[in-house]
C-alpha cells in the first residue's frame, strides 16, 4: 500500500504538519507498519502554499509515485487545490486539517478532522448566553479563515447575538502574499469598539503572534477562539500570554475515556512526556480509518453490503454508489473507496465518531476548553461539552 502524505513542511502551518505526521506515525508504529494487513510505504510531499505548489505535489504523487490514497492537509486551501485531481484520477483523500465549505462533491474527499464552519458554530450559543454585550470577530482573509469565523458569526447573530465590529461584519487580516504579523492596528480597533469579548481563529505562527500582541497591547477583554489558537506547540511558544484563553475544539487531552487514556499513554511514552493535541489525533485517526477500511474490504463476508442496506432502510440515508473507477486504478484504492461509506463508528481518542453521509466529515462532540496550569504546565483543559455537530 502506497500512501501520499502531504503536509506543510515550512510556513505558518509547519507545526500542525509535524503534529499530524507524528500521530500518523504513532499508529503505524503500534501496528507493525501495516494497515489492514498491507505493508505501508509512505511518500511525503510538501503542502506548500496550498495552490500551485500543492497541485504540483499532488500530480507527482498520483502520476509518478502512483499512490493508492492521499493523506494529509493542514490548510483548507490544499483541499480545494487537490479536489479536481482526486476526481480525475479516482483516488481518495483522507484529510486531517481544515475542510472548506466550498467542496460541492465530496465523493473522493473524507476528513478525520472537522468541517471548518462547525468550530465557531459549536461555541456561538455559549458566547451569546455568557457574554454580557457585543463580541468582536476577527480572523485571516482566506477560505479557511472565512469558514471558521463566519461559522461563528452566522450562528451567533441568528440567535440574537450582536457583533461589536463596525457594520456588523468580521474583521479580516491579510493572508496573501504573506500572513499578517503586526496585529496592533487591529487590536486598537478592538479596544475602541465597545466589545465585551473577542472571538478569533488563527493557527500556527500567526496564533503565537496574535496571542502575544493581544497581551502586550493590553486588550483587557475575554478572548475566545477556535482551539487552534492554543493547540499543540504554539501553546508552549505563547507561554503565560495564553493563560485563561477559552477555546472550542473537538479534543482535549483530559477527555476521560479508555481510548484516550491509552492514546495519551502511548504518545507521552514516545514523545518524552509531551501532551497530544487534535492534530496528533487526526493523524492517528487517518491511519485508523484506512486500517478499518482495508480490514473490512478483506473480511470473509461483505460488511459494506450489509451496512449499506441497513443504512438505507433504517436511517433514510441513500446507499452511496461510487462512480465508475478510472482505468488502471489499483485494487487497494478501489477497496478503500468501497469501504469508506460503511465503516461505522471510529473509536477515536476524542470519542467515537462516524462519517456524516453528506460531507464525509465526523459527526462528533465539541468541547469548551480553557488554558490553565495543570501540574505546573499550561494545558487546554476540557471545561464542558458544547454540542454534537456533523453531516
Amino acid at each position: 500500500m502506497r500512501v501520499g502524505l502531504i503536509l506543510p513542511q515550512s510556513g505558518p502551518y509547519k507545526t500542525a504538519g509535524d503534529d499530524i505526521k507524528a500521530g500518523w506515525q504513532l499508529y503505524l508504529n503500534q501496528h507493525g507498519g501495516k494497515l489492514g494487513g498491507h505493508k505501508v510505504e509512505v511518500v511525503e510531499a510538501d503542502e506548500g502554499d496550498g495552490k500551485d505548489a500543492v497541485r504540483a505535489a499532488g500530480k507527482k504523487l498520483l502520476d509518478q509515485d502512483k499512490v493508492d490514497v492521499i493523506v494529509g492537509n493542514a490548510s483548507a486551501e490544499t483541499v480545494l487545490s487537490l479536489d479536481p485531481l482526486l476526481r480525475q484520477r479516482g483516488v481518495p483523500m483522507i484529510g486531517t486539517g481544515g475542510r472548506p465549505s466550498t467542496i460541492i462533491d465530496p465523493t473522493y474527499i473524507w476528513h478525520t478532522s472537522w468541517l471548518s464552519q462547525e468550530t465557531g458554530a459549536a461555541i456561538a450559543d455559549y458566547l451569546r448566553t455568557n457574554v454580557n454585550g457585543p463580541v468582536y470577530a476577527i480572523g485571516p482573509d482566506y477560505v479557511g479563515g472565512h469558514d471558521q469565523i463566519t461559522g461563528f458569526t452566522k450562528a451567533f447573530t441568528a440567535k440574537g447575538g450582536k457583533l461589536a465590529n463596525p457594520g456588523g461584519e468580521p474583521e479580516w487580516t491579510p493572508w496573501a502574499p504573506t500572513p499578517t504579523t503586526n496585529f496592533q492596528p487591529y487590536l486598537a480597533k478592538i479596544k475602541a469598539s465597545g466589545a465585551k469579548a473577542v472571538y478569533t481563529f488563527y493557527a500556527g505562527s500567526s496564533a503565537v503572534e496574535f496571542v502575544k500582541q493581544y497581551r502586550q497591547f493590553g486588550v483587557d477583554l475575554p478572548l475566545y477562539a477556535a482551539g487552534f489558537l492554543t493547540d499543540g506547540s504554539v501553546l508552549a511558544a505563547e507561554g503565560q500570554a495564553a493563560e485563561g484563553i477559552s477555546t472550542v475544539l473537538n479534543y482535549a487531552a483530559n477527555i476521560d475515556t479508555d481510548a484516550n487514556r491509552r492514546f495519551v499513554a502511548a504518545f507521552t511514552a514516545q514523545h518524552a512526556g509531551a501532551t497530544p493535541n487534535i492534530y496528533h489525533v487526526c493523524g492517528w485517526d487517518a491511519a485508523m480509518v484506512l486500517d478499518m477500511a482495508l480490514t473490512q474490504a478483506t473480511a470473509p463476508t461483505s460488511a459494506a453490503t450489509t451496512t449499506a442496506a441497513a443504512s438505507s432502510t433504517t436511517t433514510g440515508v441513500p446507499t452511496v454508489v461510487a462512480p465508475t473507477p478510472p482505468a488502471g486504478r489499483s485494487a487497494i484504492t478501489t477497496a478503500i473507496m468501497a469501504a469508506l461509506p460503511h465503516l461505522g463508528e471510529v473509536p477515536s481518542p476524542r470519542g467515537g465518531w462516524q462519517f456524516g453521509p453528506v460531507n464525509h466529515t465526523p459527526v462528533q462532540k465539541w468541547y469548551l476548553r480553557r488554558v490553565t496550569a495543570d501540574g505546573g504546565v499550561l494545558a487546554n483543559v476540557k471545561i464542558a461539552e458544547l454540542a454534537t455537530l456533523g453531516s
